[in-house]
């Protein structure tokens, strides 16, 4: 894949936690998804390294989920 900002071809790998990781638009202090927007990125009860791609230029990741 190739960066959205520079261009440049990212690395792939996964990110890795002990929890859930979430994308929310209002920080709650929790990992469980509380907003209507909430996303859990990988699997809930399952694969918790969700594919990502890493731009060491630009310092960006890209993350499927």
């Amino acid at each position: 894949m190739h960066c959205p900002c520079c261009g440049n071809l990212m690395e792939e790998g996964v990110l890795d936690s002990r929890g859930p990781i979430r994308w929310t638009d209002s920080a709650s202090g929790t990992s469980i998804p509380t907003g209507a927007h909430d996303i859990l990125l990988g699997k809930a009860l399952g694969l918790l390294r969700p594919k990502a791609y890493l731009c060491r230029c630009c310092r960006k990741v890209v993350v499927e989920y």
